[in-house]
């Protein structure tokens, strides 16, 4: 049951140089947040692939998956988000806190007893049952409330302001089709808590599969820079 994460490493990674592209171009904060957290995302992808291969399961890899995918991917996603909507010291400002934040579940995380027998039997699930639930549990929900709160509302406000100045169709398409995408990913995690654990990684998928549809819908100013041609305003 690795491939359903393979194929999100794959995606994630191809996410990510899309978007370093635009960074090296742009050097806008928002696609510096998006790279790291897309970065992250790819890795913990990897990470997890990685635990089921070897054998016995890894339970360094698997902390790491729960690290960079669990812990830091949403939060850091969010802030690239915020960037688009306030100042770059208010973004700095509430990325301290996020980042104290994190700090501290990695060191819960780290800490936190493992269950050997869930991780011997992981099989393709989340793995909600492998570390031992404590305090980390408090700064993952916190940091994934945050992050997936804060890539919705502002995906549906600039969906809102393109309705409002009757902006092309596309754009709007696109931030739904984003909102809709951080939606399903964000979920993944809450059905396996659920009693659902075997879809995690096929709700993963078809979340990440959304995210980049709406974020290619967002960005056709991509195409413009690679033919050369002079780049037109993108409205977020």
């Amino acid at each position: 049951m690795w491939l359903p994460a393979f194929v999100v490493f794959l995606i994630c990674s191809l996410f990510t140089y899309l978007v370093a592209r635009q960074y090296l171009h742009s050097k806008k904060q928002s696609h510096l947040f998006w790279m790291v957290s897309l970065g992250f995302s790819a890795l913990a992808s990897l990470a997890y692939g990685l635990t089921l291969w070897t054998t016995p399961h890894s339970g360094v890899l698997f902390v790491l998956y729960y690290v960079f995918g669990a812990l830091w991917m949403p939060a850091i996603m969010g802030l690239g988000s915020l960037a688009l909507v306030f100042s770059k010291r208010t973004v700095y400002v509430i990325a301290a806190i996020v980042g104290i934040v994190g700090l501290t579940g990695t060191v819960f995380l780290a800490l936190a007893p493992m269950q050997s027998a869930a991780l011997q039997s992981l099989n393709g699930g989340a793995g909600v049952n492998v570390i031992a639930n404590g305090a980390w549990l408090i700064e993952l929900i916190s940091l994934n409330t945050f992050g997936g709160a804060a890539v919705i509302l502002v995906a549906l406000y600039s969906a809102w302001k393109t309705v409002r100045k009757q902006s092309s169709p596309r754009f709007l398409h696109g931030n739904l089709w984003l909102a809709a995408g951080v939606l399903v990913i964000s979920s993944a995690g809450a059905m396996a808590r659920l009693g659902w654990p075997g879809t995690f990684w096929f709700v993963m998928l078809a979340g990440w599969v959304i995210t980049f549809v709406g974020y290619r819908l967002l960005t056709p100013i991509v195409r413009s820079l690679e033919r050369g041609a002079k780049p037109q305003p993108v409205p977020h």
